[in-house]
Formats: structure tokens, sequence, C-alpha cells
């Protein structure tokens, strides 16, 4: 009879335990979950050192594969008007549209990605 209660005070015990275990398991995993889950945002922008006729191309590439509204017409990014930051605009566009991937940020070496915002005043990066 002892032994009957010893076994079933420790399957209670363990039961009790695993149970703990379990609970504490999940409040661990849970945050890290969610930090996997909610990837850094990222933009594309255009090298400074980049000569003006990579930079033109790239522009005219970009805005051909996605939306250049920004950079046209009344667009937020007309200013500064200079070719490098049309040319960041664009390929950004491009960036965002094509899922933030890597190789859509090349262009031929004269693409960085970038986790600061390079939003500027009415020029908001995507």
């Amino acid at each position: 009879m002892a032994s009957s209660n010893v076994t079933m005070l420790a399957v209670c015990v363990a039961l009790t335990l695993s149970g703990l275990y379990a609970d504490v398991a999940e409040a661990v995993e849970q945050p890290l979950r969610r930090s996997h889950r909610k990837a850094t945002k990222t933009w594309c922008v255009a090298k400074p050192s980049a000569e003006a006729a990579a930079l033109q191309g790239n522009l005219e590439f970009a805005c051909s594969e996605s939306d250049c509204g920004a950079i046209q017409g009344t667009g937020g990014c007309t200013r500064p008007d200079s070719l490098l930051s049309r040319a960041s605009v664009a390929m950004n566009a491009y960036y965002q549209a094509r899922g933030r991937n890597s190789w859509n940020c090349f262009f031929n070496g004269t693409g960085l990605i970038t986790i600061t915002d390079p939003s500027l005043g009415a020029c908001k990066y995507a």
C-alpha cells in the first residue's frame, strides 16, 4: 500500500513539474517567436561614390520595373533634386517591390542596404 502511495505521489510530482516546465518553456519561446516574426526594416539607397552614368542607368531600370511616382511631378521626393537622391528613391522602390532581397539592391555594386530610414522631410521611403 505504501509503495503504491509513493508511486502515485511520484507520478503527481512528475506531472506537476512537467506542466510547470511546459509553462516556462512557452513563456521563454513566445517572445523569441515574435522577435523572429518581426523582421528589421531595411531600405536600399545608392552609394554616394557611384558614377553618374551608373546612377542614371539604375534610375531608368528601377523606374521601368517599379512605381517611381515619388520622384515624378508632385511626388514627395522631388527635393533635393539630385541624381543621387532620385536614384536612391527609385532603387528603394524596386528593392521594396521585389521583397527586400539583398540581390535586389545590388545594382552592379552601386546599391547599399541600410537599416536607417533614409526618409527626409516630405520624402518618405516605403
